[in-house]
């Protein structure tokens, strides 16, 4: 017979980038590649038999999922497995469980259900073995990757699935130094996550996963001025020293001590244009435009387009077409409510409950609220989304946590692009009813402020303006 001819290739073209990437990662996760140990571009040539261009491509993508991290002085090395990073991991992908278990159907808590018992006994094998070998330590990673495949049917569920996925690389890595006794208390939590599905109590399973990391031994490294290996402190990502702050807000920050690399520039320079419309939803990005435009060579460019690929601001079809991301109003507000879901249970994790911090909060209320009176009914722009992040983010404590720092740095222009291009905004008398709530509400009380937080977040929607 004759050889089809379908529209898609039946067998999807392979990428060197994505080879690359993903041999590296075995190696790291098996131990090939020591924790510690220098990535330089020329031995990973040497070793894997390819270019430089796909190698640097997939060590940047390295240091995003957290495996690897850069020093100011440009060495590029493994990253050291740490119990307090692998309980930030876990406490975020906790939450994000939360989320999905709050809004998930019979069918999915059933298989919810299937896969929490494999995490559970898994957990117990690891925590009553003797030595703690890499194959246990494995297979609870293997269970709590396989977790995520029974929440994924719904446009919410996909999402906090892709931001569960991405925290599961760098777990699996620090997932090793969790302790026999750590692994006890995570099976004891998930016990009762089960037990309340069973009986059908969603809102019950969903706060026990929002605790499983509340009864772990953890100093706070904000308060307690601890170790911070992912820095907490600096935006590592963006490869220069600045306080934690959303993402979208950063974006045309200039370096202040650590010259950031060229890639990242260009990352910012693309994202402010997508954000502030230069760039239109559905508009073509060619390669060769980009490098006119911005004077720079084709690597940093497609560095920052995969990048702005993964927040979703970007759409990209290898071999065909790379476009601007056309957001659908289902697509915001899942990225919508799976903000506010973070940023609440983050104020109720880390409650700001002195009194000079809740004045600094209610001051930066204050001195907001007539930028965003003035905002309210009409469509969101850059300036006040950028002013919104802000606050919201220093009401959440956010910096105390690096895992969901990082997870809504890259959450955050997804929403920005998103609310822009569908029209949302504030209502009116939205921020006024929260600035009150601020005010009259304790930091340590009922949760802290996140439910405020999340309502105001809950409240953007399409406006007429």
């Amino acid at each position: 017979m004759p050889v089809p001819t379908p529209a898609r290739p039946v067998i999807p073209r392979r990428l060197q980038k994505d080879a690359v990437f993903e041999y590296l990662v075995a190696a790291i996760l098996d131990g090939t590649l020591r924790p510690g140990e220098r990535l330089r571009d020329a031995d990973c040539e040497t070793w894997l038999g390819v270019s430089r261009t796909p190698i640097r491509i997939a060590i940047a993508k390295l240091e995003q999922v957290r495996l690897a991290e850069t020093s100011a002085r440009r060495a590029t090395s493994v990253v050291v497995p740490r119990r307090e990073v692998a309980v930030d991991l876990l406490a975020v992908g906790c939450a994000l469980l939360a989320a999905v278990v709050a809004s998930a159907g019979h069918d999915e808590r059933t298989g919810l259900d299937r896969r929490l018992s494999g995490l559970v006994d898994d957990c117990r094998a690891r925590s009553s073995s003797a030595d703690g070998s890499v194959e246990e330590v494995d297979a609870v990673g293997d269970s709590w990757a396989a977790v995520w495949s029974a929440v994924d049917d719904h446009v919410f569920g996909r999402l906090a699935v892709r931001h569960a996925r991405r925290l599961t690389l760098p777990l699996r890595h620090h997932l090793r130094e969790l302790t026999a006794d750590d692994l006890d208390v995570v099976a004891d939590v998930f016990v009762e996550v089960r037990r309340s599905l069973g009986g059908g109590l969603v809102d019950a399973a969903a706060e026990a996963c929002e605790r499983v990391t509340s009864r772990l031994d953890l100093p706070d490294v904000a308060r307690d001025g601890a170790s911070d290996p992912l820095g907490a402190s600096a935006v590592v990502e963006d490869r220069r020293v600045l306080p934690r702050g959303d993402d979208v807000a950063r974006a045309g920050a200039r370096a202040t001590l650590v010259r950031p690399r060229l890639s990242d520039d260009v990352y910012r320079m693309i994202l402010v244009a997508i954000l502030d419309g230069t760039l239109t939803p559905g508009e073509r990005l060619a390669d060769d435009e980009l490098t006119t435009w911005l004077g720079v060579s084709r690597t940093p460019v497609r560095s920052a387009l995969e990048r702005l690929d993964e927040r979703g601001l970007v759409d990209m079809a290898p071999n065909r077409y790379t476009r601007v991301a056309r957001p659908e109003v289902a697509d915001v507000v899942a990225a919508r409510d799976l903000y506010a879901r973070l940023v609440s249970w983050s104020a109720g994790r880390h409650p700001t409950g002195g009194s000079a911090d809740r004045a600094e909060i209610a001051a930066v209320t204050s001195r907001l609220l007539p930028l965003a009176t003035r905002s309210e009914g009409a469509p969101a722009t850059l300036t006040t989304l950028t002013c919104l992040g802000t606050a919201v983010r220093r009401l959440a404590s956010v910096e105390r946590s690096p895992a969901l720092s990082r997870e809504l740095d890259i959450l955050e222009p997804r929403l920005a692009h998103g609310l822009i291009s569908c029209g949302f905004g504030l209502p009116p008398s939205s921020w006024r009813t929260f600035s009150d709530a601020v005010r009259v509400s304790p930091g340590a009380t009922g949760g802290g402020w996140g439910p405020a937080v999340a309502a105001l977040i809950r409240s953007l929607s399409p406006q007429g303006g």
